[in-house]
């Protein structure tokens, strides 16, 4: 069997429809050797039926029930802790890989310039309500590469957008925060390389996301106030005041999502 180049890590919950387009897109990649880990922190069977269906005998994949804690980071660590290659992809289940040969082009960036990680551009859509990387994008697209300024801009966005080398884990305690922090992380270990002309797609403001059930102003907040606490490194009260602004601000422009496969 040939070793993988890159771990995609799924974590799902719950949302059978968001996951199946997700592992589509995923399976459709092309010319890239890699390992699917879906690890699973649903109450029901239904995610689990699927994967089971759709893939117990191609090999693709693997399931791993999540550790069902309530802290969805720890779902995302689980599947880290699995994965064997020496590349790591996270994608939630209300992403999806628009160019099925995002992971070659990904890996062969990152042989090239030994990057620490790998960024491809990004798709928001919302359903209910605009999304605010429209808005923060273009100024974005200016200050990539600078890991100083994640806390104030999370310029990133959905976490497919980034192929990160294996060793790296994100902080269970943080939730708002988590992603941003884990890209600063990362980025702190050496350069970042882009993908220009590849878009990761994802579902902005849904009841399925994490942020649904909390107050993100409010969280944020008290997140930045953790980690202005930690040394190396400090956020600046500059970060402070640009995050407490733009975590609150939304585009003009209104997208549908349709959630089917």
């Amino acid at each position: 069997m040939t070793a993988p180049e890159v771990s995609c890590v799924i974590p799902a919950h719950e949302n059978l429809d968001l996951l199946k387009r997700c592992l589509a897109s995923v399976l459709a990649q092309r010319n890239v050797a890699m390992e699917i880990i879906i690890t699973d922190d649903s109450t029901s069977s239904d995610v689990a039926d699927h994967v089971g269906s759709v893939l117990a005998s191609s090999g693709a994949a693997r399931y791993l029930a999540g550790p069902r804690s309530g802290n969805p980071v720890e779902n995302w660590n689980a599947g880290l802790n699995a994965a064997r290659a020496p590349l790591h992809l996270l994608i939630h289940h209300d992403e999806h890989l628009l160019d099925p040969g995002y992971l070659r082009m990904a890996v062969d960036k990152l042989d090239r310039t030994g990057a620490a990680a790998a960024m491809a551009g990004t798709r928001v859509t919302a359903v209910d309500r605009p999304s605010r990387f429209a808005l923060v994008a273009p100024i974005a697209s200016r200050l990539w590469g600078r890991a100083h300024l994640l806390p104030a801009l999370n310029w990133i966005g959905p976490t497919a957008a980034f192929m990160f080398r294996a060793g790296h884990r994100f902080d269970p305690s943080l939730v708002q925060l988590a992603d941003v922090e884990f890209y600063g992380r990362v980025l702190r270990t050496g350069a970042l390389a882009r993908l220009p002309g590849v878009s990761v797609a994802s579902l902005g403001h849904h009841g399925a996301q994490i942020t649904a059930r909390i107050d993100p102003r409010a969280l944020a907040r008290r997140e930045l106030g953790r980690l202005a606490e930690r040394r190396p490194p400090a956020v600046t009260p500059l970060a402070h005041a640009v995050c407490h602004v733009l975590i609150g601000l939304r585009s003009g422009a209104r997208e549908t999502a349709d959630l089917r496969p």
